[in-house]
């Protein structure tokens, strides 16, 4: 792949947004970023691992003041959560201006909104196709995939709002959104593939 491009992959839980991502980043021979994030995150902040993924993409309480004020340092209601998003924030742009890459999840596509050659994506799914992708995934009753998939994505469109002020999964907010309902991996790559030569 000649141009530098970065994909932030937001992604509705059992959606399959995950599989996506290390399928694109495979066929594109690019890096891929979700859960490798945290150990760096853990080294960068000086916090313990265990603490870091208590925090990661977990619901937060709005602030009582600007919605931003983690940039600056003054957010006094979550400051570890600050700590911690302030490092994220550092390592995307840190990676997403090295290589091209997949990122998944952590408000790449905010953070990174001014990243040049950056590809933001949502990805979504019929609610029976999440379902029967997390009962199979986590060995779930029907009714326990349900209420993990309301209370994940719920955890993620808070977490998003908290810190960027904005709204999860608002099609406005990115450049492609995709219903993977009818799509495997590589039919997803193919259709984002597409989309790329379409926009040159």
């Amino acid at each position: 792949m000649d141009q530098h491009l970065v994909f932030a992959i937001s992604r509705e839980y059992g959606s399959g947004g995950r599989e996506i991502g290390e399928c694109l980043a495979s066929e594109l021979g690019i890096a891929y970023y979700d859960k490798l994030l945290l150990k760096r995150i853990a080294e960068e902040s000086g916090l313990s691992g265990d603490v870091v993924e208590d925090f990661d993409e977990k619901p937060m309480r709005p602030l009582l003041l600007n919605p931003n004020s983690f940039f600056c340092g003054t957010d006094i209601e979550h400051p570890v959560a600050s700590r911690i998003y302030k490092t994220e924030v550092d390592i995307l742009r840190s990676i997403a201006a090295e290589s091209s890459c997949v990122i998944v999840g952590r408000c790449a596509d905010y953070v990174l909104a001014d990243q040049p050659g950056l590809v933001s994506l949502f990805v979504s799914a019929p609610m029976q196709a999440r379902v029967a992708r997390v009962m199979r995934r986590n060995n779930l009753s029907e009714s326990e995939a349900r209420s993990r998939i309301a209370r994940v994505d719920k955890n993620r469109a808070s977490y998003y709002r908290y810190f960027t002020d904005e709204n999860w999964g608002m099609a406005r907010n990115y450049d492609l959104c995709l219903n993977s309902g009818d799509l495997d991996g590589p039919g997803a790559v193919s259709v984002i593939r597409s989309f790329i030569e379409a926009r040159k």
